[in-house]
């Protein structure tokens, strides 16, 4: 007999502290949010600095690596920030040390790099393992307090060091360098600044703790980018974004002009805007050159070092400030910077802040740092002048203290007894025992003496600084001026009015005459000349050509009513098939291309030729508008000698089921309209009504299931020709085809129409 084992049900857990998912999901996000801003991307308004470059520079301090140090490997920097104070990935950390040293990163870079830590146009720094680095002088300034009890500290990530919260930095690391971050739900962009200018605003709001932005303008004008530049944004601009902490600063490169033979010139480029990388620039401005868009430069070059050096070479009777006038508005060449002044407040809240709130936070803290450090300084000369007081005591009678420790048995008897021998403490009577006989000879007494009277002036003039708020400021006021005396360079960035020079976007197109091809399909493409022979793609064929030149604008109509014009340069060129209108404009579903003209007015005594469509506009500038459902309208407002966005402009209100059919240039008083089964129909032109936007129009013909293919205006002695769906074509005078009002059904004069057109002996005759 089997026996059965009973299977038990699993317990389910209790619901008793159950809460809903959505918000445990909306506390942990909000956890992981706030772990990203405090502990990754927005920098501390204290010492601007982020947790990572915090690490990195305490772990520098550390290992010993100062200005005076020899250099050490990267990897082990990285090593040690990883192993003792931030366990995440080393290439994030070695990132991070690397931006420290880079020096068009940085105004005033923290980390002294030894090898390859990567270049302004792109170039990534070499592996840890082959770099060195160490800290450089100004990185000194943000540690020099830290061993003087003037920071928190708290526990690393594993409760076995300690590391400190904020750095007792002396400068405005947060200005001076810049910073920028991405957060969860907000992010923060810092531009660099002058040290010198910086230190100045900090001055002047000590003295006046009221000073609004225009006060601080006075010292500090705008951003100083490492890269040098331009400051472009104007005076109001720069104010605005100073006192929101939100905006931008546009920056553009600066150039000089070098004289060559043959009264030709060169632009020299000496500098770029913060953060834009050289080779990118350059390989726009290559582009340019190649696409024939920038027609006056022969050749460009880059020849930088150390600086910046990209060389154009202009032809004859160019005026480079034209030039780079255009690459100021196609180029990176300017660009602008955005500025967010997001940080984290003392008490780890993330707030934007203006300038003077910045500025406030850090003078705060300065304040808070001196005081900590001069009541340590003053503790500490305290307990020194506690122990020279008992040295000058035991000189007083040597004999007899070497007398009591040499009949002393043991370490406490001797402390003991020299206590009450001379009246001292524990502390001195220790100090006394760790000293060398030799040093309380008669010799080293003079100079006891003198340290104590040295270390009692001290004293006092620290408890002097510390005994008032204004005498705390005027030492806080002091060791910024010291820091601006050392550190204070010339200012990189230029600032300025800026003179705005005009140029037409036509003199930057090489003049030269081109044709458009336009297939039925909507593949469009611009040769130099037009060849015997067109290819297309299978099951496409020629629409329409348009002959002019490469500074002429190339206007579009498809069926849905809409015109889309562009400059005939920007075209795809070649002798492939070209590229669909779809690519360079926004059609919409079933949008069709039904023709093309230019953008040109003809020559004088030039009439337009009616078998692609037209080449050129009529010289009246009206024309007659026909759906193929027959309804139609003139118009007087065709304007193609603008370009249009990628969106294009409506001509024409098309209904459902409809679609614009033909634009045809009005020349004369008669209008006759050829519809797919063989009709004909002569009206007036001045039936159709003369709208001046995107009407709707009114019925022309009766199609009566067929649809207009065709279109021709002129005098009623003009001659036209009649093209057929298959066979000949034959000629016929307008005056031939019986005159008909608006909305009728037309005559019969072939099996069907395909096309109607002018005579090229007939073309410019009229009534």
């Amino acid at each position: 007999m089997t026996t059965r084992t009973a299977e038990r049900t699993p317990e389910l857990p209790s619901n008793e502290h159950a809460v809903p998912l959505h918000t445990e999901v909306e506390n942990r996000f909000l956890t992981y949010a706030l772990s990203t801003i405090v502990s990754r991307s927005l920098p501390d308004a204290r010492d601007g600095l982020k947790p990572v470059q915090r690490r990195i520079l305490y772990a520098m301090d550390r290992l010993g690596l100062s200005a005076e140090a020899k250099h050490r490997k990267s990897a082990a920097v990285v090593g040690e920030v990883l192993g003792k104070y931030h366990p995440h990935g080393d290439q994030a950390a070695y990132d991070a040390l690397v931006r420290l040293a880079q020096d068009f990163s940085l105004r005033y870079p923290l980390v002294d790099g030894s090898g390859n830590f990567g270049s302004i146009d792109g170039d990534n720094a070499a592996a840890m393992r082959y770099t060195e680095a160490r800290l450089s002088k100004i990185a000194g300034e943000l540690l020099v307090d830290l061993p003087k009890e003037t920071v928190p500290f708290r526990d690393n990530y594993d409760s076995t060091l300690l590391e400190p919260v904020v750095l007792p930095s002396r400068i405005p690391q947060l200005l001076i360098n810049g910073a920028s971050g991405i957060a969860v739900g907000m992010s923060c962009s810092f531009p660099p600044h002058h040290l010198g200018e910086t230190v100045d605003a900090c001055l002047a709001l000590i003295e006046n703790p009221k000073a609004d932005v225009k006060d601080l303008m006075k010292s500090l004008k705008g951003p100083d980018f490492p890269t040098g530049g331009q400051l472009v944004s104007t005076r109001a601009e720069i104010a605005e974004t100073y006192r929101t902490g939100q905006g931008s600063f546009r920056v553009r490169g600066e150039y000089e002009v070098e004289s060559r033979d043959r009264g030709r010139s060169a632009i020299v480029i000496s500098s770029i805007p913060y953060t834009i990388n050289k080779a990118k620039l350059l390989e726009k401005i290559y582009a340019l050159i190649q696409e024939k868009k920038l027609p006056q430069v022969t050749e460009a070059r880059d020849e930088s070092t150390a600086d910046i050096r990209i060389v154009l070479d202009l032809k004859a009777d160019v005026s480079p400030d034209v030039v780079m006038a255009y690459l100021y508005k196609h180029t990176d060449l300017e660009a602008s910077f955005p500025a967010n002044f997001t940080a984290l407040k003392p008490n780890g809240e993330p707030e934007r802040m203006g300038l003077p709130a910045l500025l406030r936070h850090f003078l705060d803290f300065r304040l808070d740092v001196v005081t900590k450090r001069i009541r340590h300084e003053i503790r500490l000369l305290a307990e020194r002048l506690h122990l020279l007081e008992a040295f000058e005591k035991i000189h007083k009678d040597l004999d007899k203290a070497i007398k009591i420790i040499r009949s002393s048995k043991t370490r406490d008897e001797a402390r003991t007894r020299l206590t009450k021998g001379f009246s001292l403490d524990d502390i001195q009577a220790d100090a006394i025992l760790e000293r060398r006989l030799h040093t309380l000879v008669e010799m080293e007494v003079e100079k006891i003496r003198k340290e104590r009277k040295e270390k009692r002036e001290e004293k006092e003039r620290l408890e002097k600084i510390l005994s008032t708020e204004k005498s705390r400021w005027g030492e806080v006021a002091r060791e910024l001026r010291e820091i601006r005396g050392i550190y204070a360079d010339k200012r990189r960035t230029r600032l300025g009015k800026v003179e705005e020079v005009e140029f037409t976007a036509d003199d930057f197109v090489i003049h030269e005459p081109c044709t458009v091809i336009v297939s039925r399909n909507g593949w469009v493409r611009r040769v130099k000349t037009l060849g015997e022979t067109l290819r297309f793609k299978e099951g496409d064929d020629l629409l329409t050509t348009v002959p002019g030149n490469t500074r002429e604008k190339v206007a579009f109509f498809t069926s849905a009513g809409k015109v889309y014009v562009a400059q005939a340069i920007g075209l795809p060129s070649g002798a492939g098939f070209g590229e669909a209108l779809g690519h360079l404009f926004k059609l919409g579903d079933g949008e069709r291309v039904i023709g093309a003209m230019s953008g040109a007015p003809p020559s004088a005594g030039e009439a337009p030729g009616q078998g692609d469509l037209f080449a050129k506009p009529a010289p009246a500038r009206e024309f007659l508008l026909v759906t193929r459902q027959g309804v139609g309208f003139r118009t007087e407002s065709l304007d193609v000698s603008e370009e249009t966005t990628r969106a294009g402009r409506k001509l024409m209100n098309v209904k459902a089921g409809d679609g614009l059919a033909l634009v045809v240039p009005v020349t004369g008083r008669e209008i006759v309209l050829g519809l797919r089964d063989g009709r004909c129909l002569r009206i007036p032109a001045g039936e159709a009504p003369v709208l001046a936007g995107a009407g709707t129009g009114v019925k022309l013909v009766n199609v009566k299931g067929s649809e207009v293919v065709a279109a021709v205006t002129g005098g009623k002695k003009e001659t036209i020709e009649v093209v057929p769906e298959e066979g000949s074509a034959k000629e016929m005078r307008i005056a031939d085809l019986t005159p008909h009002h608006r909305g009728a059904t037309g005559q019969k004069i072939a099996r069907s129409i395909r096309d109607l057109r002018r005579p090229a002996e007939t073309e410019g005759a009229s009534s």
